[in-house]
């Protein structure tokens, strides 16, 4: 009998350690069904059967394959479940409770399987390493707690302080306050002055005391409203492209004229020369008639009287050929006082206008160019009371080319241009008021970055035939071209504008480099034009030796060569440069001794005893 219990007992022991080690090897080695499909076994889940359940942390970001909740699983365990998972530190209050709504996901981030637990009854939020998680009252509550309110200065450097805060007023909540910086002056001063004023070219607004920072907002409210008009603000203060618009505007008027006739004149009413007889009479016995009235030109001297006492002018006829006095063709007969002269005449005027303007305008704002004079004028006189004459207004209008546009850039490479060009020419007239000839257009246009659009069709042709004849004479075949003239003419006006505008995401994409070398090459050009006696060439034709001669080694006749330059100009302001280089270079103590730098010198060591006047 003892034997008996003494084996019941060892197999007992046996049995007792077979089971601890199998124990052992379930919690080390959960089965795949248990860590993945199943996260808890009874319905309160324990913290120690979270921890032998959850399997493999989720890295950051990433997806889980899938979760199985057990029916009834209170949200707190199931949060309990995910702070495993998802390495997360989730703090519910007290009130939070309820059981999972949901049985099942699969493939969900943690802020998927967060809003799937929850349910429209809770909310959550990160607050540091932290997530919170409340009740929806709870949360209101302390959303709307004004303690948390906070704020923010921002910095703007392309778009407006008016602008900025406009934009960011939907993202802010109820309580939520935006002060801005006082704008900046729109405009700039004009060279020509305003209209009416004194045609000053200095500012009168000027910016006073305003502040010389850039445009800046301040914005107080929740942090998580705060946040957002942050991330408003940096997806729109950026910086905005411009548009390089390169135009070429060709202005033509083409004039043809011709004139073709015949005079016919007797009893020397006009010479062949075209001068006309005086219409004055003069008379012995009333001088009021004229008694400096000129005498007729072809009666002087002839002793004729008409009328008794009174001396008349020699009967005048007209002729067909117009324009007597112009050149061309002129072919007469004079015999005693007839005269017959053809008059044949044809002018040809061909005046083209080119003008090649670059400009550069920022996205939506106006860009404009005046190739011509600006006429001034004075506008109405006004009568005011005691009979005192107002002076009016000096107005003045623009003439020339002009071209005016704004481009809208769009996100496929095509800009958007309103454009306006126009070419005109104007007079006063005896009004003293301008009479203006324009050529002018206001369109909308779409153009891809850098393709050429023409804008044409800006054309006027004049024709005018006129014909002078003697009634019926005129008209005779042949013969009838001895008692007509005629005259035609054509003008032809035509402008053609083309516009090629290029998208430009910074100022070197300009060629500004290339196009201060065109400069260069002007200047150097028209250096070329001057006598070679004059003071100027003289001198930069020195500097231009002394620059040669430096760059070969030969410091000695460089300088030479640089004082005669600097002897001829003295303000030599590159000769200058050159000769303090090659003192410097040759003799290194000498450059201090240049009255330039002993003056700099001294008034660097005595600038905080005296101020130099």
């Amino acid at each position: 009998m003892d034997k008996i219990k003494k084996d019941l007992f060892v197999l007992g022991f046996v049995l007792i350690v077979m089971v601890t080690i199998a124990a052992g090897d379930v919690a080390q080695n959960p089965a795949p069904a248990d860590v993945n499909s199943n996260v808890g076994v009874g319905e309160n889940l324990g913290s120690a059967d979270v921890e032998a359940n959850v399997g493999e942390a989720v890295a950051p970001g990433g997806t889980i394959q899938s979760i199985n909740f057990k029916k009834d699983m209170k949200i707190k365990d199931a949060l309990r479940f995910l702070a495993a998972k998802y390495q997360k530190n989730i703090v519910p209050s007290a009130k939070v409770d309820g059981v999972v709504a949901v049985t099942g996901l699969y493939g969900v981030t943690f802020e998927q399987a967060m809003d799937s637990i929850l349910g429209y009854g809770f909310r959550y939020e990160q607050q540091g390493n932290f997530v919170k998680v409340y009740t929806v009252e709870e949360f209101k509550k302390i959303r709307d707690d004004k303690e948390r309110m906070s704020y923010k200065v921002f910095t703007l450097y392309y778009i407006s302080a008016a602008e900025a805060a406009k934009l960011i007023v939907p993202v802010l909540s109820g309580q939520g306050i935006i002060s801005s910086s006082t704008p900046a002056e729109k405009d700039i001063s004009s060279s020509g002055g305003s209209s009416g004023g004194t045609g000053s070219s200095l500012s009168t607004k000027g910016g006073g005391d305003s502040m010389a920072l850039n445009d800046t907002i301040v914005v107080y409210d929740y942090p998580e409203n705060v946040a957002k008009a942050a991330d408003v603000i940096k997806a729109l203060d950026v910086r905005p492209k411009q548009v390089l618009v390169e135009a070429t505007i060709l202005s033509a008027t083409l004039t043809e004229g011709m004139q073709l006739g015949v005079d016919l004149n007797l009893l020397g009413g006009k010479t062949l020369t075209g001068a006309a007889a005086t219409s004055d009479l003069v008379t012995t016995t009333d001088i009021s008639r004229g008694s400096t009235a000129t005498l007729p030109i072809t009666q002087i001297g002839k002793g004729s009287v008409i009328a008794g006492t009174v001396t008349g002018t020699a009967a005048e006829t007209a002729g067909f050929a117009a324009s007597a006095g112009t050149s061309g063709l002129r072919i007469g007969v004079k015999s005693g006082d007839i005269v017959a002269f053809i008059t044949a005449l044809e002018s040809v005027t061909d005046v083209t206008i080119l003008a090649n303007p670059k400009i550069l305008a920022v996205n939506k704002q106006e860009g404009s160019v005046q190739i011509g004079k600006t006429l001034g004028y004075r506008g109405s006189s006004s009568v005011g009371q005691g009979g005192i004459v107002t002076q009016g207004e000096v107005q003045f209008l623009p003439t020339g080319t002009v071209l005016v546009f704004r481009p809208y850039i769009a996100n496929d490479g095509y800009i958007r241009m309103d454009i306006y060009p126009k070419d005109s020419t104007a007079q006063l007239n005896v009004d003293k008021v301008p009479d203006e000839t324009t050529t002018q257009l206001k369109s909308n246009i779409l153009v891809k970055d850098g393709e050429t659009i023409v804008i044409g069709g800006l054309f006027r042709d004049v024709v005018t035939t006129t014909r002078s004849q003697i009634p019926l004479l005129g008209d005779i075949p042949f013969i009838g071209a001895l008692f007509r003239s005629t005259s035609d003419s054509s003008v032809r006006q035509e402008v053609i504008v083309l516009l090629t505008p290029h998208i430009i995401d910074s100022a070197n994409q300009t060629d500004g480099l290339a196009r201060a070398e065109d400069i260069s090459r002007k200047r150097f050009g028209a250096k070329e034009e001057l006598q070679w006696t004059d003071r100027t060439r003289l001198a930069e034709d020195r500097y231009a030796k002394a620059v040669e001669y430096y760059l070969a080694g030969d410091s000695d006749t460089a300088l030479k060569e640089v004082n005669s330059a600097l002897e001829l100009r003295p303000t030599y302001l590159e000769a200058l440069r050159l000769k303090e280089r090659i003192i410097g270079k040759t003799s290194p103590a000498d450059t201090a001794k240049m009255e330039r730098n002993m003056l700099g010198d001294v008034e660097k060591n005595d600038s905080a005893k005296w101020l130099r006047r």
